[in-house]
């Protein structure tokens, strides 16, 4: 019995290192929740990944994190793959990150469907990006000037449906004027033409 439990241990520990795929490292500004052996990489909330090591670049000035990968998506993690932390966060339009109270802080990516070869060092962004995976539609950036907020996140309303959403704001050098990027989903981009608004509904 003994020798037959080693022998099943032994199976399944090569079955799980011949799963695996190839390393990537990503950087990141901060690695907070992060857990060597722990922390997952989820693609549409499917693990395909998971933490090796946790270190730091050369000159310390960001996080290094390694991840094995599943062997079978490594050729679409190519240069257009983006990844960043989720984690609890409360903002003005709500909670989010919520499924993280119990199964802990994960690193979530996106990538397309076309499988242009690995590569194996990205670096990590401060949130998600505006546009998913699989999402379709019509980048702009907004200009606003003094009198008018915009927050990172917000939804952009057209009739009272949610069309789109703003990215996190940022002045100019001269500080006189804050930008953003924004973006309406599809099917909705063809509604912008030369002739579209935007102003600020912001309330209590």
């Amino acid at each position: 019995m003994p020798l037959a439990a080693l022998a099943v241990s032994l199976w399944v520990a090569w079955q799980s290192y011949n799963d695996r795929g190839p390393l990537i490292e990503v950087e990141f500004e901060q690695a907070s929740g992060i857990r060597q052996g722990e922390t997952e990489l989820k693609f549409r909330d499917v693990p395909v990944g998971l933490v090796e090591d946790v270190g730091f670049s050369g000159a310390l000035e960001t996080v290094r994190v390694s991840i094995w990968l599943v062997k079978d998506i490594a050729d679409f993690v190519d240069d257009d793959a983006e990844f960043w932390i989720v984690q609890p966060e409360v903002t003005t339009q709500g909670v989010s990150g919520l499924d993280t109270v119990l199964s802990g802080v994960f690193i979530e990516a996106s990538w397309d469907a076309n499988a242009e070869g690995l590569v194996v060092t990205h670096r990590g962004t401060d949130r998600a990006p505006l546009l998913r995976s699989g999402q379709s539609g019509l980048s702009l950036r907004l200009t606003a000037g003094p009198g008018v907020q915009m927050t990172g996140g917000a939804p952009i309303l057209h009739k009272g449906v949610d069309v789109g959403r703003i990215g996190p704001p940022e002045l100019t050098v001269d500080g006189t004027v804050a930008r953003s990027e924004a973006i309406i989903f599809a099917p909705y981009d063809r509604l912008v033409s030369s002739n579209t608004r935007f102003w600020d509904t912001s309330g209590f």
